[in-house]
């Protein structure tokens, strides 16, 4: 069976509009009438497109003139990027009728593109929580300014952090240098040990502070860090920094205190 021409395909993807497919749908059902062959999927979801925003004819449009060849491809290769951001190399070619070199080129050096994944983070902010972010980020600037590293002197930091009792070396921790004609070192594949243990840490811009480890079973919420903070951090402030403590007497923070620090910390992304 021949491969339909491209005016048969644009056909094949108005007749799918009509029906109310999806644009994943229609390329489905195009590759299926096509005998399992791969069809372009910026194409189809660029015709797609471009016949549910009410365009009838099938056939390309008229130009004035004799267009530059190199603009027409970058201006393929902009809309397919438009409708996948996700979409490769080769299918870029294939939009573009070029090599997957040249598509490659066009993307990177005429349009300077570049692919990279996505960046983990621990949380998406609301706008709220990055208002407040910078709020506070401003409020430390002013303090920082007023009165220097004194004022750095005073931030004690807090992270929690789960160790595993036994965390085998990694593949590149195991490599050594070998002459060609020695056999390769082996080591038996292990995985980390059950068992593990939450700890909270304290620390300013010295030094640790305070390692906690919080108990089998114990639930860390904010009426737990106030019991940490009075009970374990007070003492451990007074035997390492006992400038921090005020002379006047020690002015520990009450549990509501606590539970507004603990909020914005696990909540805020302050």
């Amino acid at each position: 069976m021949e491969t339909p021409s491209k005016e048969e395909q644009r056909v094949f993807i108005k007749f799918c509009v009509n029906l109310g497919k999806t644009p994943t749908e229609t390329k489905q059902l195009l590759e299926q009438a096509n005998n399992g062959r791969t069809v372009s999927r910026p194409l189809v979801f660029r015709w797609h497109k471009e016949f549910r925003d009410g365009r009838k004819s099938t056939k390309d449009k008229e130009r004035s003139g004799r267009p530059s060849v190199i603009d027409n491809k970058l201006t393929l290769a902009k809309n397919a990027l438009q409708c996948d951001r996700r979409i490769i190399v080769r299918e870029v070619a294939e939009v573009c009728d070029v090599g997957t070199a040249t598509a490659h080129k066009m993307l990177t050096e005429t349009l300077a593109l570049s692919r990279v994944s996505a960046r983990w983070v621990p949380r998406l902010l609301t706008a709220d929580q990055e208002e407040n972010r910078v709020k506070a980020f401003r409020q430390f600037l002013r303090s920082y300014q007023r009165e220097g590293d004194a004022f750095l002197d005073r931030i004690i930091t807090t992270d929690e952090s789960w160790f595993y009792y036994y965390d085998p070396e990694t593949k590149s921790q195991s490599s050594v240098w070998k002459h060609t004609s020695s056999p390769p070192p082996k080591k038996a594949r292990v995985t980390k040990s059950v068992g593990k243990r939450m700890f909270i840490l304290f620390m300013d811009r010295k030094e640790m502070l305070l390692t906690h480890a919080v108990p089998k079973g114990e639930t860390v919420n904010a009426d737990y860090y106030s019991r940490v903070i009075r009970r374990k951090l007070i003492n451990a402030i007074r035997k390492k920094r006992p400038e921090m403590l005020c002379e006047s007497g020690e002015h520990l923070p009450t549990s509501r205190q606590c539970a507004c620090a603990y909020s914005i910390c696990h909540f805020s992304g302050t």
